[in-house]
């Protein structure tokens, strides 16, 4: 089954939560690997938004939101010209049932927002 998924988010409102919290209430939401290349690039905050809003994204592409799906179980990588997304736990088993053996995402900024749109299949 095919499943599509898009967020918007403001960059600096996630901005304001990545700068508010310490390290480990971070990694309630973002993986280890997505903070260490967030904090490494220069639009550290563009890039958490990024990954926030693929998070949601994947989330609205599995049919399930995020309430059964950890977090940290949806990892992603940033580039300027694509997103690659990597499920795990319950959100791998979750895009099984559905059928999902990939995801397709994209993104794109302006202004102080990100949108991203996911596409499982």
């Amino acid at each position: 089954m095919m499943g599509i998924g898009i967020d918007l988010e403001s960059i600096s409102r996630i901005a304001n939560l990545v700068d508010r919290y310490d390290r480990d209430t971070l990694n309630m939401v973002f993986t280890l690997r997505e903070i260490e290349r967030c904090q490494s690039v220069s639009h550290s905050h563009q890039h958490y938004a990024v990954c926030f809003c693929a998070k949601e994204a994947v989330g609205k592409a599995l049919g399930t939101g995020l309430a059964d799906i950890g977090w940290n179980e949806i990892d992603t990588t940033i580039t300027s010209s694509s997103l690659m997304i990597q499920l795990h736990g319950a959100a791998q088993r979750q895009a099984i049932t559905n059928g999902a053996e990939n995801c397709l995402a994209t993104w794109c900024c302006w202004d102080d927002y990100v949108l991203v749109h996911v596409l499982t299949y």
